[in-house]
């Protein structure tokens, strides 16, 4: 009962996180990114329905799964974040508060759910705009935005204006780092 309440509030988390989205929307990983993130979405429901978790147990849960699977690592903390919120909604479901939980999750950002839908040849699209055009910052949060660079696994450092980032032609394929980015 529980897990059936949870599993559509862990899409719904997972479908806005977008270092996942990213992550398969770039192929990241072994193919089938999409139908791995499915199942990525049912074992995270499972695990917090049937464990005593805690933010950092998730957190690390959450990384090890985009490293493991996706061969990806989130430099922006956005698995703190991501295992935040999944603890907050399963004990708001817990204790009975549905109207605060109802609440909270229509205040999230509207995002077409690609996690639930069966599966489809058709990449997920990227609901969260443009990452580089601060007009489209769905998150309410005016401090952070998170962005993908493709580069060998060492921290670029940050841009100073709006222009893309150049991409060298030498560097080597397969990392994506997802970071926080700070708005002027």
């Amino acid at each position: 009962m529980l897990y059936d309440d949870f599993k559509p509030i862990v899409d719904l988390v997972l479908n806005n996180w977008t270092a996942l989205q990213l992550a398969v929307e770039h192929g990241m990983g072994a193919p089938g990114g999409e139908k791995t993130a499915q199942l990525m979405a049912v074992y995270i429901a499972r695990y917090c329905v049937e464990n005593i978790v805690d933010r950092d147990d998730l957190t690390e849960l959450l990384e090890d799964l985009m490293d493991e699977e996706f061969e990806t690592v989130c430099h922006d903390n956005s698995p703190k974040e991501i295992a935040s919120l999944l603890i907050l909604y399963l004990g708001l479901l817990k204790d009975g508060h549905h109207d605060e939980l109802r609440a909270r999750i229509e205040a999230m950002p509207k995002c077409q759910k690609w996690l639930s839908e069966p599966m489809h040849d058709a990449v997920p699209p990227q609901c969260h705009g443009n990452p580089d055009d601060d007009s489209t910052d769905s998150s309410g949060d005016d401090d952070e935005e998170n962005e993908s660079h493709v580069n060998n696994g060492e921290a670029s450092s940050s841009r100073r204006n709006n222009e893309p980032e150049p991409m060298d032609e030498d560097v080597e394929p397969g990392w994506t780092v997802v970071r926080t980015r700070r708005k002027k």
